[in-house]
């Protein structure tokens, strides 16, 4: 009996690619593009989660944790972290004084090494979610002790001491938060060189925005801070967006640390662009555009939370339309619907006329990942808008700051003024009435 032979992985995909080449659908350059695509692939081998479920499929061994997703394993491991995190944060704010810095110092260094310990011992058996968690949970101690460094060695207030005049100016306070901040990002770094896990995304992005919100305060003027800080805000928002996309574009297969910047982006620039609304005047109409090049991005990118901000923006001009700009036109309501049937409607239209550029948006660059078309200008000009108006911002600030002042000084003058005048004035009321308060008549004869 003749032995059959099972064609192997690469041999499938080459009669795959000369099928497809046959029928049509690609040319011969296509063809030797994809075969060099598959050997080079071919030629790799799989890591992290692949190559454990490739390990798992070649023994026949059922896998030792749940794939990763939004399902009840993930939601588990999800709210132990949360507990975790609420836990020491209760107990290093509640019992600092009473242990001190170095026993600040001392506990959060155990519970880093613990976390560290756990995390590594899961990721040996397989457990990656488990062990990437703890792991993070251990990079998260890392602003613990070193504010306990800090304060151990000088630099930093103890917690009696905030009502030092050091204490209390913003910008020496700041910059030992940096200070907190990027060592937090270089322990990220490290653990992510060995470790790819989508969850140390979380320190890295909120550290990242943390240490640039401080900088801003640490090289900025306190004093116009009360103006030019939501101005600031959109620019750290922009430059975390660009981030975001850097770190698409270079970031391993299978883990996506993009996503926390991306959300830190849109999150600080919805709130970003609420503080700075009463400032703007009119180009509080540039919203649609802000909305449409989130679309656009999260068409693009495939990313649902740029999809959600967009709505988001889109969602609070038509509001700012409704409640402010046109109370009172009656036929708004009718206008907004016919508006949302139009979009429908050419949506529909685009489909069935323009299948071309549907796919022209789903479709993938060279190397086989997500791109913006034209990406430098697309992220980098959203930035420099923000820094123009920020720097229109400052001039503006010390304006309004001097005139800030000069109200304060008057409204100082007048509070005193009047309360010199109460305190010289006659009673009032029925202490007036009263006879020890009555003025005394001189009667002839008495004197």
């Amino acid at each position: 009996m003749a032995s059959t032979t099972k064609p192997s992985e690469p041999d499938r995909l080459n009669s795959f690619i000369d099928a497809a080449e046959s029928r049509g659908i690609v040319d011969d350059h296509q063809r030797q593009q994809l075969r060099a695509l598959a050997a080079e692939l071919a030629s790799v081998p799989p890591s992290g989660s692949e190559a454990d479920a490739a390990a798992g499929q070649s023994l026949g061994t059922r896998p030792a944790e749940a794939r990763r997703g939004f399902n009840a394993i993930t939601v588990a491991y999800s709210g132990g972290a949360l507990l975790v995190l609420v836990a020491l944060g209760w107990f290093l704010v509640e019992r600092w004084n009473e242990l001190g810095a170095g026993g600040v110092l001392a506990v959060s260094l155990l519970y880093a090494g613990t976390f560290t310990v756990v995390g590594v011992a899961l990721r040996r058996r397989r457990f990656l979610t488990a062990g990437g968690i703890a792991l993070t949970l251990g990079v998260m101690m890392t602003p613990v002790w070193t504010w306990s460094l800090l304060v151990l060695s000088g630099e930093a207030p103890r917690p009696g001491e905030w009502n030092h005049p050091l204490a209390r100016y913003e910008p020496y306070v700041a910059s030992r938060y940096m200070i907190c901040e990027l060592a937090t990002i270089g322990v990220a770094l490290a653990v992510v060189r060995r470790v790819r896990f989508f969850g140390l995304g979380v320190p890295l992005a909120a550290a990242f925005v943390a240490v640039l919100m401080h900088l801003g305060q640490a090289l900025g003027d306190p004093r116009l801070a009360w103006y030019v800080g939501p101005f600031y805000q959109c620019v750290v928002a922009t430059a975390t967006l660009a981030v975001a996309y850097a770190v698409e574009r270079r970031q391993p297969g299978g883990e996506d640390y993009a996503f926390w910047f991306y959300l830190a982006g849109a999150l600080m620039l919805v709130v970003g662009y609420v503080t700075v609304w009463s400032k703007i005047g009119a180009w509080r109409h540039a919203l649609p555009l802000v909305a449409a090049a989130f679309v656009i991005a999260a068409l693009y990118l495939r990313r649902r939370t740029l999809l959600a901000a967009g709505g988001l923006f889109a969602f609070g001009y038509l509001g700012y339309l409704a409640f402010d700009v046109f109370k009172r036109v009656v036929a708004l309501p009718i206008a907004l619907a016919g508006l949302g049937l139009l979009v429908i409607v050419a949506t529909v239209w685009m489909q069935r006329r323009f299948p071309a550029l549907v796919d022209r948006v789903s479709e993938a660059d060279e190397s086989g990942r997500k791109a913006l078309p034209a990406g430098p200008v697309f992220v980098l000009g959203p930035l420099l808008i923000a820094c123009t108006a920020m720097l229109f911002a400052m001039g503006e600030s010390r304006e309004r700051t001097a005139e800030r002042d000069w109200r304060a000084v008057i409204y100082q003058k007048r509070a005193k003024r009047v309360i010199r005048d109460r305190k010289g004035a006659p009673p009032i009321g029925p202490a007036a009435t009263r006879p020890d308060s009555a003025p005394r008549v001189s009667r002839p004869g008495r004197e």
